[in-house]
C-alpha cells in the first residue's frame, strides 16, 4: 500500500501500483484509490461539495465490483461508492476502476475531486491511499 500525505495535495499517477498486493494485476483487477479529506475549519463545506459532486452522477448497482449490490455513482470508467462522513472535519471517498485504463481514469478523477475539495476549503488536507487491487 502506498500512502501519499503530508505533501502536495495533487495525486501523482503511479503505474507501479499494479504491482501492489498478493495478486497479479490483470485487466479484470479492481483498483481502488481511497481519498481522505480533512478540513480543520470548513468540514461541512467540504462534505457538502463532495456530496454535491457525488449526487450529480448517475447511479446503479454494480454486482461485479461491489458484490453487496449497493448503488454506486459512475462516470468515465470509474465507480464511486457513497462518501462517508467520519466526523465534522473528515470525509473518506473512494475512486474505483477496472480495466486497461483504470490507473489513468483514477488519476483523472482524483484531480477532479481535489479541485472540488480545494474550492470548498483551500487548506483541505488530502491523503491518497492506493489500496491493493483485487
Amino acid at each position: 500500500m502506498r500512502i501519499l500525505g503530508g505533501m502536495a495535495n495533487r495525486y501523482e499517477l503511479n503505474y507501479d501500483w499494479s504491482k501492489l498486493g498478493p495478486t497479479e494485476w490483470t485487466d479484470f483487477s479492481v483498483v481502488t484509490l481511497q481519498v481522505d479529506l480533512h478540513s480543520h475549519h470548513r468540514g461541512a463545506a467540504v462534505r457538502s461539495a463532495i456530496d454535491g459532486w457525488w449526487d450529480a452522477m448517475p447511479k446503479d448497482a454494480e454486482s461485479e465490483m461491489f458484490p453487496v449490490g449497493e448503488e454506486v455513482a459512475y462516470d468515465g470508467g470509474c465507480r464511486f461508492p457513497d462518501p462517508v462522513r467520519v466526523n465534522d472535519h473528515h470525509v473518506t471517498a473512494w475512486i474505483v476502476s477496472q480495466g486497461q485504463d483504470s490507473f489513468d481514469s483514477i488519476a483523472h478523477y482524483a484531480e477532479e475531486l481535489r479541485g472540488i475539495a480545494e474550492k470548498a476549503d483551500p487548506d483541505v488536507i488530502i491523503t491518497w491511499t492506493e489500496l491493493p487491487h483485487r
